[in-house]
């Protein structure tokens, strides 16, 4: 088995910078689907969002609803990996998976100095019985667009968002923020939803009188300035349905920001009536 294991490292070294960054969070992903211990890959500062449960962020409050709802068997299997321009930040998603129950899941990295991988913001969606479909190759990753690396682009870019589907409703919000390659994990049991339009048919029937709103809690970009995170938490007042997402954006040759991964879940009803998310 060595000289294989030897060609495989000598064939990622040979990869362009890039390349050989995806393959490194890749390797990292999948080494987090084999621990036992979930929270050993968090970041102090990391965002947690579990199906169901209030928006999380903090290593002890990771720990403290981690141990509230137990861990359960789960595995998981990524299906893509995306880094930024100077490998600091990527993300993930894919298939989890617990005895005959499967889900999805997509994660936010931040490569630390030393240059092991933390995870900075994750979500799944609720378990549901079935079966995971094989993954998908892992595909030629969209050329990076570098610029300012300020957080406060990605936060008034997801805001804009926001007013966008208040103002015209979340079908026309979605298409106009949707990179041409996005993807939305949308709910329990659905397949992964790919492209541009095929997100926009996701949102046909939904209803009128329905007004999405929601806003950035917080926001994390790479130096490079060409991709970073956001998590926040969103509603639909009207219908007493309140969630959280995690957002994928990249930046576009024009310099715009356009979301290439969205995904999140439900969180119980605001204890404060007036919280406008």
């Amino acid at each position: 088995m060595r000289p294989i294991w030897l060609l495989a490292l000598l064939v990622t070294a040979a990869l362009p910078d890039r390349e050989r960054d995806r393959a490194a969070l890749l390797a990292a992903d999948r080494e987090l689907a084999r621990s036992t211990t979930l929270l050993n890959a968090f970041a102090e500062d990391a965002a947690y969002l579990y199906p169901g449960a209030r928006l999380v962020r903090g290593k002890s409050a990771i720990r403290a609803l981690l141990d509230s709802v137990g861990g359960g068997d789960l595995t998981w299997t990524p299906e893509y990996v995306d880094v930024s321009d100077d490998g600091t930040v990527g993300y993930t998603y894919g298939w989890t998976r617990a005895a005959d129950q499967q889900g999805k899941y997509m994660a936010c990295w931040r490569r630390r100095d030393g240059g092991s991988w933390m995870v900075t913001a994750y979500t799944r969606t609720k378990l549901v019985p079935g079966t995971a479909p094989a993954p998908a190759a892992l595909g030629v990753a969209a050329a990076p667009v570098r610029g300012p690396a300020d957080s406060r682009q990605l936060k008034s870019a997801d805001s804009a968002f926001a007013a966008l589907s208040v103002a015209r409703g979340a079908q026309a919000a979605f298409v106009a923020f949707a990179a041409s390659e996005a993807i939305l994990l949308g709910p329990p049991g659905a397949p992964i939803t790919r492209g541009r339009e095929a997100i926009g048919a996701a949102f046909a029937e939904f209803p009128k009188d329905a007004v999405l709103d929601w806003g950035p809690v917080t926001a994390d970009i790479a130096g490079s300035g060409d991709l970073g995170c956001t998590v926040g938490e969103a509603s639909i007042s009207a219908r007493n349905s309140y969630s959280k997402y995690l957002t994928v954006w990249k930046r576009q040759a024009d310099g715009t920001w356009k979301f290439v991964a969205d995904g999140g879940n439900a969180r119980p009803a605001p204890t404060d009536a007036r919280v406008p998310h």
